[in-house]
């Protein structure tokens, strides 16, 4: 959002439609801006509009690659910590030193007591 309450089509569709209008009636004046400068304005936002959309789409490529290395980093360690649980066993230190929980370590359960009426 460029301007409060305007979105970059908005404001790409007006300032083609002051172009056409321009080019129609040539004796506009907006002061001592010229319909070539602001022609050169218009490409100059739609060639920075279009540098921006090609870096958010990378940075959308980068983050989905990020992701996907992350889930297989993930992957392996979870399958590392289940196969020191199986080897070792799920009290062993192997097992705690990969980030699972010692069968010791943990709390016993408790009974739901009955609710009293």
């Amino acid at each position: 959002m460029a301007v409060k309450g305007s979105s970059f089509e908005d404001i790409q569709a007006q300032a083609n439609q002051l172009l056409r209008v321009w080019a129609e009636n040539p004796k506009l004046a907006l002061g001592d801006l010229t319909k070539a400068q602001f022609s050169d304005t218009v490409a100059a936002f739609t060639a920075a509009r279009t540098e921006v959309d090609d870096l958010r789409n990378q940075l959308t490529r980068a983050i989905n690659d990020l992701n996907a290395k992350a889930a297989e980093i993930l992957a392996v360690t979870v399958r590392a910590r289940s196969v020191a649980r199986g080897q070792f066993g799920p009290n062993s230190t192997q097992y705690e030193q990969l980030g699972g929980t010692r069968a010791s370590d943990r709390k016993p359960r408790t009974k739901k007591k009955p609710p009293k009426s």
